[in-house]
């Protein structure tokens, strides 16, 4: 009971320190205890101490300065489509972006700069609407270019690494800066981007002919609708293939395909994807991943690591 109540003060003392006050007196709106359930394609997320949805870099440096002034923590919530937010929430600042990082500019004949907060579906098809090829095998990546950049998110067919020039970033500090294609590296599910916010990024493409760039993207939205369970709530992959193997494979030979847990379900559609099916709490959930991990180490010797990402109390 003692630790209980000192948990309680403590969040209480957080909520009402002056930081808030101080984005509220900027203009910046703050949400307290917003919901980050609302925010999320899992649909599941305890409360954000503050949620501000900054529409500029101006605001975003703002909200950035005020948190590290007062020594929040600040967090960047995309589109929500890669993450379980605890049942605990989110302390201090969580930053998400609307407005100006919503914008997609033609630049030239292969040049694309777009907004972090733009929607990698609508990227692609835009882009394909311009007879520009490259992004056709990532639109079916439900996520934002930000956070699709950060996880150099793709498929097998492809990755959005290779086309990304330079990526305009904001620092803790609110400072701006530019990170050139020379300085950047990209993994499998990885970059070197670290814990600064993209602002915007600049792509470069390739001309092709519209017609057979939009058969492409047609070809990959049916593949996701045939295969992905994109009707429910889920982050997509929860874990990554490990080398050579496929996580989806090697969870349904472990025989948990379709297992619920709670709220919480193992798709019968994908066995790679866990779905909220029955109001499911972000406890169900990473239930359900530590018993797929056992299973699937017992069964093969590999340790499955997670894609989605895990974050909050």
């Amino acid at each position: 009971m003692v630790k209980i109540e000192y948990e309680r003060k403590s969040r209480a003392a957080k909520r009402s320190v002056n930081w808030i006050e101080e984005l509220e007196r900027a203009g910046l709106s703050p949400l307290r205890d917003e919901p980050l359930a609302r925010h999320t394609s899992f649909k599941i997320g305890g409360p954000a101490d503050a949620f501000v949805t900054a529409r500029t870099p101006g605001q975003a440096a703002a909200s950035l300065r005020i948190a590290r002034s007062a020594g929040a923590p600040v967090f960047f919530l995309g589109w929500g489509s890669n993450l379980l937010v605890r049942d605990g929430g989110v302390r201090g600042l969580t930053l998400a972006l609307g407005g100006d990082f919503e914008r997609i500019e033609f630049l030239g004949p292969t040049l694309v700069r777009a907004g972090a907060a733009v929607r990698v579906p609508q990227l692609v098809v835009s882009c394909a609407e311009k007879g520009l090829s490259g992004l056709e095998p990532i639109v079916g990546v439900p996520g934002a270019l930000g956070g699709a950049i950060v996880m150099n998110a793709g498929t097998r067919e492809g990755e959005i690494g290779p086309f990304v020039d330079e990526v305009e970033t904001l620092d803790l500090a609110g400072q701006l800066s530019v990170i050139a294609r020379s300085s950047l590296r990209f993994g499998y599910r990885s970059s070197n981007i670290g814990t600064a916010l993209i602002v915007s990024a600049l792509l470069r493409l390739k001309r092709g002919v519209k017609a057979d760039i939009m058969a492409a993207v047609a070809r990959q939205q049916q593949k996701r609708f045939q295969t992905q369970p994109i009707h429910t709530f889920n982050v997509g992959s929860t874990f990554k293939n490990p080398p050579g193997r496929f996580a989806a494979r090697m969870i349904e030979q472990s025989g948990l395909k379709g297992y619920a847990l709670g709220g919480a379900r193992v798709s019968p559609m994908h066995a790679n994807f866990i779905e909220n099916f029955a109001g499911a709490k972000a406890s169900d959930v990473l239930a359900l991943v530590d018993l797929i991990s056992e299973r699937v180490r017992a069964a093969s010797g590999v340790q499955l690591e997670l894609e989605m990402r895990v974050v909050g109390e």
